[in-house]
């Protein structure tokens, strides 16, 4: 946990006038009280006098933009509301240093933990240190669909892995064998887990995954550049694809249309999440469907069992997502 005196050093001043900054003195030049400010941040102190606890959480997100995201929130602001719990919604914008200023803005309101959706801890490239940090300020944490191979913290979330098989052993069982993958950011560990269960599917059916993989944002136009990529191989589009997210199945499918392709006939899609969106294309993109209500119990529950009890242990929850079927899939076309 950083002390006044970690402040005072990060910022290049003595612990008085750190102390000052803190108590909110008027006696400190604007520039000095700014750098001892960003060091607050930074190391996410928290003068030891604040008042108590607030009986609110903080709930993380990376955006609005992406339905799921609003969902899993409104879910788990509604079971908090049931637990007798306020909650504070931060827009990290899928930034580090945002995220890290809303942590240390919600610890300075003593809230009495965080839950983060889809956090920056799912970039495999990141160092995540700030987390360590909130851990050992004591702050209690939960991280919904997104979790840590090497921070003791407790995860909720559909099992990625699965989805990734479920997806591609239905598309196998129509008779597909060219199955592409319209992917998320490589980065980004949810990518990797869904690539891995399709891995496994296509092994089990006898067959060698294939280079049929493009990566590209989880966005409509995410879906459309990578559905594109796919489409233009030299050695032949696939039949089917998986897809990292619903918004992005969607871009598939209007690519594929621009390209004369009809879905399923010619082109069979599977989505991932289960938004309400999924219902309104047409066909209906038959997707995997993330049980977001019971995500959201779950990840308050436990959440207040850490601020019921601060040693509790933090185990992981990982749920299997099951496939809803639409009209974007169907046997490959003869050839």
């Amino acid at each position: 946990m950083a002390s006044l005196r970690d402040v005072a050093e990060r910022a290049g001043v003595s612990v008085a006038t750190a102390s000052r900054v803190v108590s909110g003195s008027a006696v400190v030049r604007p520039e000095t009280r700014q750098k001892v400010e960003s060091a607050m941040r930074e190391l996410l102190y928290v003068a030891p006098d604040r008042p108590g606890a607030s009986r609110a959480i903080g709930l993380l997100l990376p955006e609005f933009g992406n339905p799921v995201f609003s969902a899993l929130a409104q879910a788990l602001e509604t079971c908090a509301a049931r637990a007798g719990l306020a909650t504070i919604l931060c827009n990290t914008h899928g930034e580090v240093p945002r995220e890290v200023g809303y942590a240390h803005m919600l610890l300075e309101r003593r809230v009495d933990g965080m839950i983060f959706i889809s956090a920056e801890i799912t970039d495999t490239r990141g160092e995540h240190g700030h987390y360590a940090q909130l851990m050992e300020s004591g702050a209690r944490l939960v991280f919904v669909n997104g979790a840590s191979e090497t921070l003791r913290v407790t995860s909720v979330g559909v099992d990625e892995r699965a989805a990734g098989r479920i997806a591609t052993e239905h598309l196998l069982e129509l008779g597909h064998r060219r199955i592409g993958f319209v992917a998320g950011q490589a980065f980004s560990s949810p990518t990797r887990e869904k690539q891995l269960g399709r891995d496994d599917a296509l092994r089990a059916a006898g067959l060698e995954p294939n280079g049929l993989v493009a990566h590209a944002s989880f966005t409509v136009a995410g879906g459309r550049q990578a559905m594109r990529r796919l489409i233009e191989l030299a050695e032949g589009r696939p039949s089917a694809v998986i897809c990292s997210s619903d918004l992005m199945a969607i871009g598939a499918m209007l690519e594929a249309g621009a390209h004369g392709l009809r879905v399923p006939d010619d082109l069979s899609v599977v989505g991932f999440d289960g938004i309400d969106a999924a219902t309104w294309t047409q066909p209906p993109l038959t997707t995997i469907e993330q049980p977001i209500d019971v995500i959201a119990r779950t990840a308050v529950a436990a959440l207040r069992a850490q601020i019921d009890d601060p040693e509790h242990a933090h185990p992981t929850y990982a749920f299997r997502p099951h496939l809803r079927r639409g009209g974007t899939t169907g046997p490959p076309a003869a050839v």
